[in-house]
């Protein structure tokens, strides 16, 4: 889709005619599309980079070249701004993709990244350059030789900001093949140096039918890019299954059979924390093309409700062009067109029910997997069962299948710990003493304490992350505003003496100081540097882990009269207003599991209510787990 497409020297009359009637009917084009309207700053960069755009083209001698604007990128709401047409002279047709922005400033910038004011944007070269990776393994036409460049086209940005974004990513594979055009190379520059800026100076007019084939041309990932996918995955010791992991894998495959059956199937895969079903979904995206779809036939999507695990894994991956592999449910639209597309939704048990995803999902999809954990269900608005699922199958006529998981790889293997934290985070459960095993668990008797033990757990290179429940409010921080320590819990000291202890919630967006990242932004929270001086929230920890953890219990869940109870009142959370208190308790206790569910080698818990602080107390039996006396606390 496109909201514009015409020779460049066409356009660029219609839009210095008109302009206003230009940018009307994309407007008009771009609501048919998307469903709704583009918003006022789209429609201003509209205005004010298109005909520059279009004036640069011209003197580069590019007038017959074809432009299309806000070319949508297929599985996704990703657009190209503008891609330029030109044919080769030894024949083929080369696309350029070009990034438009009108920045005239930034405050620091990295390979990846670019601050703006209070704003954090991903460097237009990368961006660029994430493009063509997706169209070079999205769409192929074969009678076309498609090859496909990239340019960041800065208009308003001077000498001294184009400087810096291009020594950023001098040494970044791909990005630093990305001209950036900055305002000094529109002004000072003749239309021969223009045209080899913008990556143009030897194509020529394409013929008519040339630019039909292309727009025409289906946008679906090539093999090639399941196969790069299952490289990725083989050489990293982290995606590689074990035990029922395997079998599970097999069981899902042998399902996908033809010859088995042609009934629409939808298969449920189910574990505890650890028990690999993010890796065995991952797994199953490049199999099934691979191995089931030799020739490209059937596909796969990964899909899941968590928008920090999908930026985890199309990072972990490395593959710029699987990067549509990885979906949201909501850039996910099954049609009869994609009934060869087979979506692995991975924390399926996040799925929103005021939607008809399931529905859609199933419905349009000859196979569907899902992998979830019912105890990970965190929101009043959310819970994919797996009898729902089994339901919805039956009413769809389709064959269903559940798969268990039960070896797991997280909390040291400790299959005791899991279930001590089972009956601990349970309405009906009697929590029992903890007996000290492998697996290290402790309470802190403050929060002082509790940080000093993530500073001596977090040496050696390993990670060690405090969490809580989301009790306090969360202050709206910005890339030149300190993080609001938003986070404060105040005690008496065994003297007698007042404490507070302070910190921030985890950044929203990356800080840095100088080239030194002090704050990742939020989706790395859990496991990039820096990290560790911010408290996370279930948001950004689940679905992830770290060697060590520390859980801070809030005042919306405390122990009375030996039974827990839940107190909507103290959550800062939007989706918890109007919450019976019934509800919410058990919504809390599913939290504080998956936090407490995080760590691999160790957690250790605090309550800021006393009562509550007194209640796990009793269920350590040793001082060593009552507080470390390897830890020098710091005043």
């Amino acid at each position: 889709m496109y909201v514009h497409c015409g020779q460049v020297g066409e356009t660029r009359e219609a839009m210095r005619s008109s302009p206003r009637r230009f940018t009307r009917e994309c407007a008009d084009r771009f609501e048919e599309q998307h469903g709704e309207p583009p918003g006022a700053a789209e429609l201003r960069s509209w205005t004010n980079s298109w005909p520059v755009l279009l004036d640069a083209l011209d003197r580069a001698g590019q007038a017959g070249s074809w432009l299309l604007l806000e070319y949508t990128l297929a599985g996704s709401a990703e657009r190209v701004d503008a891609l330029v047409l030109g044919a080769r002279p030894r024949g083929g047709l080369t696309g350029v993709v070009v990034e438009l922005k009108q920045w005239s400033r930034c405050t620091w910038t990295s390979p990846l990244e670019v601050a703006l004011d209070d704003v954090v944007r991903t460097h237009p070269c990368r961006q660029a350059f994430g493009y063509t990776s997706h169209l070079e393994g999205w769409l192929e036409e074969a009678t076309l030789d498609l090859e496909y460049r990239g340019v960041a086209f800065l208009h308003n940005a001077p000498v001294d900001v184009v400087h810096r974004l291009r020594h950023a990513v001098v040494d970044s594979h791909g990005s630093r093949d990305v001209p950036i055009v900055g305002q000094a190379d529109l002004s000072g520059t003749d239309g021969g140096e223009l045209a080899r800026l913008l990556r143009c100076e030897d194509l020529r007019p394409p013929t008519s039918e040339q630019v039909d084939k292309f727009v025409r041309a289906r946008q679906r990932p090539s093999k090639s890019v399941f196969e790069d996918l299952d490289n990725i995955l083989s050489q990293k010791s982290e995606f590689r299954l074990l035990g029922d992991q395997q079998t599970a894998q097999v069981r899902v495959l042998r399902t996908l059979d033809p010859e088995r059956t042609t009934k629409r199937q939808v298969i449920a895969v189910t574990g505890g924390p650890g028990t690999g079903k993010t890796v065995i979904a991952l797994r199953l995206l490049a199999d099934i093309p691979r191995i089931q779809s030799p020739r490209g036939e059937v596909q796969t999507r990964f899909i899941t409700p968590s928008g920090t695990l999908r930026r985890q894994l199309v990072r972990a991956t490395e593959l710029p062009g699987a990067k549509q592999l990885f979906l949201v449910p909501d850039s996910f639209r099954p049609s009869r067109s994609d009934a060869h597309v087979i979506p692995l939704i991975d924390e399926a048990q996040r799925l929103r029910r005021s939607d008809r995803t399931l529905d859609r999902l199933i419905h349009y999809s000859p196979v569907s997997v899902f992998f979830l954990d019912e105890r990970q269900v965190i929101r009043p608005n959310e819970g994919v069962s797996v009898s729902e699922l089994a339901q919805t199958a039956e009413r769809f006529d389709a064959e269903f299948t559940h798969i268990t998981l039960t070896s797991q790889f997280r909390c040291g293997g400790s299959q005791r710990y899991l279930n001590w934290l089972d009956r601990l985070f349970s309405v009906d459960g009697e929590a029992e003493p903890w007996v000290p095993g492998q697996y290290e668990v402790g309470l802190a008797a403050n929060p002082d304490e509790l940080s000093a033990w993530i500073r001596a757990r977090g040496r050696g290179g390993r990670t060690a992350r405090i969490s809580a429940g989301f009790c306090w409010e969360w202050s709206k921080d910005g890339v030149n505003r300190p993080l609001s320590e938003d986070v404060v819990i105040e005690w008496t000291d065994e003297h007698g003496g007042p404490r507070t202890w302070r910190r921030p919630w985890n950044s929203m967006m990356t800080r840095m100081d100088g080239d030194a990242v002090t704050a990742p932004q939020r989706e790395f929270w859990a496991t990039d540097a820096g990290g560790e001086n911010q408290v996370g929230c279930v948001y950004t920890a689940q679905a992830l882990e770290y060697d060590y953890s520390g859980v801070i219990i809030g005042p919306d869940l405390v122990r009375r009269d030996g039974e827990w109870v839940g107190r909507p009142e103290h959550s800062h959370d939007d989706v918890m207003e109007n919450v019976a208190p019934d509800a919410y308790r058990q919504l809390a206790l599913n939290t504080y599991w998956v936090l407490a569910t995080r760590g691999t080698s160790g957690c250790r818990f605090h309550s800021t209510d006393p009562e509550t602080q007194d209640f796990l107390m009793g269920l350590f039996a040793s001082r060593q787990e009552l507080s470390d006396p390897s830890l020098t606390l710091r005043p």
